[in-house]
């Protein structure tokens, strides 16, 4: 299944609500996860950087990783609940 910007939307709305419920600020997570402020805010509006030729953000596996590791759940759950199809 080919990365959408409605998975990029999805990935970046679970992220916002599982540091919201840890009580971060984009700011902590991004530091804690070893990226920047400014990542962080693309990846949570599910935007791309200027360029991308992907739609929507498609954070690397790694960047994935350190803010999964940081909000204490699985990569693998935080794609899982990208891709999902509405319920």
């Amino acid at each position: 299944m080919p990365w959408t910007k409605q998975h990029s939307i999805q990935l970046g709305l679970r992220i916002r609500e599982l540091r919201r419920l840890k009580g971060l600020t984009q700011e902590s997570l991004a530091h804690r996860a070893g990226i920047t402020k400014n990542q962080m805010q693309l990846i949570e509006a599910g935007r791309g950087s200027p360029g991308d030729p992907l739609p929507g953000s498609n954070p690397r596996a790694s960047t994935l990783v350190g803010i999964a590791e940081v909000l204490s759940v699985r990569p693998g759950d935080l794609l899982n609940e990208a891709v999902a199809p509405p319920e």
